[in-house]
């Protein structure tokens, strides 16, 4: 054969893979557009369709002083739960610090997509500002989980992994360890524990630090809100996602100490 001849596929070693943009149109992600169906625009954890939505009040018993919150309840699908009930939440907050819920406008429980649970997995979010149909302001977001599902986690591990691992390992989560890999594997019991003792609490403990870094005009990191906002969000994700697991930490360990938790459902 004439070497002379050139021959792109001996050349191009990357024809038939991925860096050449072979399997793309296929790839399991989710849909970036914030536009829905109704060409309304939303983040796709927005898009839920409420089975109860409720108002309540939360905080002391000074009526001057109770936060009214929207609740949006979406039906769990069959295998998944959140673990715990609106009722559940509305109590555990009723026994945190009443500023700390101060200004929280929406609790929402979503049932995620197979695709969105596959791919972005996670017991909560905050949102700063959500925009959910005609609710619109700070929310906490819980997200139901599938009863008996696994996921295998890596032995080489950051930090903050193997501290959240054994955050897992306190929640009752089953941890199979072998020689190249952890499978952790969740029960009911064990995503009640996650979601209502911790993830609600965590996810409150990013709204109390950015309450107090950006809203408070006693403790704001500028006297001007737009630049105490900005000073927030460009702090390390690292070093907010400390904050928030430490004030879950130890506003749950008060609660524990005081038998404020653990305790029944309420239906």
């Amino acid at each position: 054969m004439n070497s002379s001849i050139r021959r792109p596929e001996r050349r191009n070693r990357k024809i038939g893979t991925a860096a050449s943009g072979y399997g793309q149109s296929n790839k399991m992600t989710i849909p970036n557009s914030r536009l829905d169906r109704f060409g309304i625009d939303s983040l796709y954890q927005e898009r839920i369709r409420p089975e109860l939505v409720e108002k309540v009040k939360i905080g002391s018993s000074d009526v001057s002083l109770l936060n009214e919150v929207t609740i949006l309840y979406e039906k769990p699908r069959p295998g998944f739960t959140y673990g715990c009930t609106p009722k559940d939440v509305v109590h555990l907050l009723s026994m945190v610090p009443d500023r700390d819920c101060d200004l929280i406008d929406l609790i929402v429980f979503r049932q995620p997509t197979r695709k969105q649970a596959q791919q972005s997995p996670v017991w909560g979010r905050l949102q700063y500002v959500a925009m959910i149909g005609e609710y619109i302001g700070p929310t906490i977001l819980l997200e139901a989980q599938e009863v008996g599902r696994s996921s295998n986690w890596k032995r080489k591990m950051s930090l903050e992994d193997q501290a959240e691992l054994q955050r897992l390992r306190d929640d009752g989560h089953l941890v199979e360890e072998s020689k190249r890999q952890f499978t952790i594997t969740q029960t009911e019991q064990s995503i009640r524990n996650t979601i209502l003792y911790r993830t609600v609490l965590h996810e409150l403990g990013h709204w109390q630090q950015y309450e107090r870094e950006a809203l408070d005009d006693t403790t704001a990191l500028s006297d001007d809100f737009n630049i105490a906002s900005d000073l927030y969000f460009t702090k390390p994700s690292v070093e907010r996602e400390q904050y928030a697991h430490r004030y879950a930490s130890e506003v749950g360990k008060k609660l524990r100490k005081g038998g404020g938790i653990p305790f029944d459902s309420f239906s």
